[in-house]
């Protein structure tokens, strides 16, 4: 009877702790990402974009944990009238950049 009543309440804590795992993942992963100021910014990247965009106005940071299987930071800016969104890994790689709507 120990063996039964240890079994089930080791089933029952897998699937709670399962259950709260996935809902962290989620909260992270979910497409919310976070406003940073530029100084949170690795150089690497703040470096990289400032080469790539010497006339980007308005630039806004954010920090995005889980993009492309790795944190990401977003650069949303203007040139001229067109804003565009950049994407970089922490190490200043290129990810890709578009313009937004």
């Amino acid at each position: 009877m120990k063996k039964v009543f240890l079994a089930v309440f080791l089933i029952a804590a897998s699937v709670t702790l399962v259950g709260v795992t996935s809902q962290q993942v989620y909260a992270k992963s979910g497409g919310n990402s976070n406003s940073i100021p530029a100084s949170q910014v690795p150089k690497p990247v703040k470096r990289n974009f400032k080469m790539m965009y010497p006339t980007a106005t308005q630039v806004e940071w954010e920090y995005v944990p889980v993009y492309y299987g790795l944190p990401v930071y977003s650069a949303t800016f203007y040139i001229g009238s067109q804003q565009w969104e950049a994407n970089y890994y922490a190490d200043g790689t290129f990810l890709n950049v578009y313009p937004k709507a």
